[in-house]
This record gives structure tokens, C-alpha cells and sequence, in this order.
């Protein structure tokens, strides 16, 4: 699945490489017309090959093994979250008095 994100990711970049490269065919109003629309289409490119790039990374994952990495992290950092909470807990009682 990551492969078809990824492929619609490069689809994107290659479409917006060829908006960007060919004239419009239409009857152009000079410069001024051109820039004052070309945010709002290279936005909307832009969004769309970011979300497939997200798209191809997410799908990369591997899920079910998941919840393991995350137990296994948090076994591994116990002490330095054990300190994180104390200091959440002087703190909040530093802030309300």
C-alpha cells in the first residue's frame, strides 16, 4: 500500500511540475492576472503532495507491533517519566500557592 502512496505522491509532484511549465491556453490578462491566482493553485498542490507523502510514511508503519514498541519504551524510560510527573506535581503546587 505505501508503494500506491507513494506513487500518487510523485503523480502529484509531476502534475504540478507540468501546471507550473505548460501556459495556460486560454486568453491570458497579462502577468498581473496570472500572479494574483498562482498562490491559491500552488497551495492546494502543495497540500495534496504533503498529504500523500504523509499518506506513504503512515502507511510504512508497522501497526500491530505497535502497542509492544510503546510498552517496551515505556519500560525503558520508567525513571526519567517517574521524575517528569514529581516535577508536574511540585510545579502545579509551586503555581496554585
Amino acid at each position: 500500500m505505501h508503494r500506491v502512496f507513494g506513487l500518487l505522491a510523485l503523480a502529484a509532484a509531476g502534475l504540478g511540475l507540468f501546471l507550473l511549465l505548460v501556459p495556460d491556453p486560454g486568453p491570458s490578462g497579462g502577468f498581473a492576472q496570472m500572479s494574483e491566482h498562482a498562490p491559491v493553485g500552488y497551495g492546494g498542490w502543495a497540500l495534496g503532495l504533503l498529504t500523500g507523502l504523509v499518506l506513504a510514511w503512515l502507511a510504512r508503519v508497522e501497526w500491530s507491533s505497535l502497542p509492544e514498541r510503546i510498552a517496551a519504551w515505556l519500560r525503558l524510560q520508567r525513571r526519567r517519566l517517574a521524575l517528569v510527573v514529581l516535577g508536574g506535581l511540585f510545579a502545579s503546587i509551586l503555581l496554585l500557592f
